[in-house]
């Protein structure tokens, strides 16, 4: 599984939280909101979503990450939900 770092994000980005700690989260769980503001939440979300579609391109990356910034509807906050979302809007 190819994992990009955070040399790859172009959006601005708090890095509080804990690296490891948004390492442990695996899957999409229901429970986990997703701070798109945080950058290591953002990082090793996509990079578990691409994952799990087969993607590899470093543009898509950047697609999603935009896409998780500026397009994700207000109240879709969980790593579920966005994962949904994705598979249903969003299009490399």
């Amino acid at each position: 599984m190819l994992q990009f770092s955070t040399n790859v994000l172009r959006h601005s980005a708090q890095w509080t939280t804990n690296e490891e700690m948004s390492m442990q989260i695996t899957g999409f769980p229901a429970h986990a909101v997703l701070n798109v503001n945080e950058g290591y939440e953002v990082l090793h979300f996509v990079n578990r979503y691409m994952a799990y579609r087969g993607w590899f391109s470093e543009i898509t990356f950047n697609k999603i990450e935009s896409v998780l910034k500026t397009r994700i509807p207000f109240g879709i906050t969980t790593h579920k939900d966005i994962k949904e979302w994705l598979d249903a809007n969003f299009k490399r």
